[in-house]
C-alpha cells in the first residue's frame, strides 16, 4: 500500500488548488520515488500487506531454541505452520517485543509447542507484514515533504535544493542533495538498523 496519495501531495504543493490535473502523472511518480527512498532509508515497509514468509531449519541465527527471529516487521500473525505442515495455534505463541509491538520481530513458542521439520519442510508464517496498517503521522509528513521536494526539483537550475560541484571557469555541475535533513529527522525514530531481527 501507499503511504500517501496524489490528493494529499496536491493539497500540500498547491493549497489554492491551482495545480493543473496534467501534473498528476508526475505527482504519482514523485510519490513512488519518495516512498521507495523512505523505505530504503528506514529499512521498513510502513503500510502492511497480507502475505506469507517461509523459514527453513537452515536459517541459522534466525532459529534459537523456541524463538524464530523474523527478517521483516510482522504486524499481525494470522497463521503459523510447523516445518512438518502441522498447525501451531496462534494462541500458543508470544509475539515480541511483548509490550512495544506491533511491529513484532520474533515469534516465541510457548512450552506446549516445538519446532518440527520434515526433510524439506519450512515454517510458514502468514500474516500482515509491515510496520503498521496505516503509516504514522510523521512518516506521512515525511512522504509528503519528500514528494514535494522531488516534484519541485523539475524547476531547479542551480537554485535551492541542489549542490554545485566544480568551479565556474571550468564548468559547474548541479545535482540534487538527496533526502533533506528535516525529512531524515522525521524518519530517524523509525529507522531499523538491519531491516530484520534488530
Amino acid at each position: 500500500g501507499s503511504i500517501i496519495g496524489t490528493t494529499q501531495l496536491r493539497a500540500y504543493i498547491s493549497p489554492n488548488g491551482n495545480l493543473p490535473l496534467t501534473e498528476n502523472a508526475l505527482l504519482d511518480a514523485c510519490i513512488t520515488r519518495a516512498e521507495s527512498a523512505i523505505q530504503n532509508y528506514t529499512r521498513r515497509v510502513f503500510v502492511g500487506t497480507a502475505g506469507t514468509a517461509y523459514y527453513s531449519r537452515y536459517a541459522g541465527d534466525q532459529m534459537v531454541d523456541k524463538a524464530l527471529y523474523l527478517d521483516q516487521d510482522l504486524h499481525t500473525l494470522v497463521a503459523l505452520y510447523n516445518g512438518n505442515g502441522g498447525t501451531i495455534p496462534v494462541g500458543s505463541t508470544w509475539l515480541e517485543p511483548r509490550n512495544d509491538g506491533p511491529p513484532y520481530r520474533m515469534i516465541r513458542l510457548k512450552s506446549s509447542e516445538v519446532w518440527v521439520w520434515d526433510t524439506d519442510g519450512e515454517i510458514t508464517v502468514a500474516g500482515t507484514w509491515g510496520f503498521s496498517t496505516a503509516a504514522p503521522a510523521d512518516v506521512v509528513q515525511a512522504a509528503i515533504r519528500y514528494s514535494a521536494v522531488l516534484y519541485r526539483q523539475k524547476d531547479l537550475a542551480g537554485g535551492a535544493g541542489v549542490e554545485v560541484a566544480g568551479w565556474a571557469e571550468a564548468g559547474e555541475t548541479s545535482y540534487p542533495r538527496g533526502m533533506p535533513d528535516d525529512i531524515r529527522y522525521l524518519l530517524s525514530p523509525y529507522r531499523s538498523r538491519s531491516g530484520g531481527m534488530i
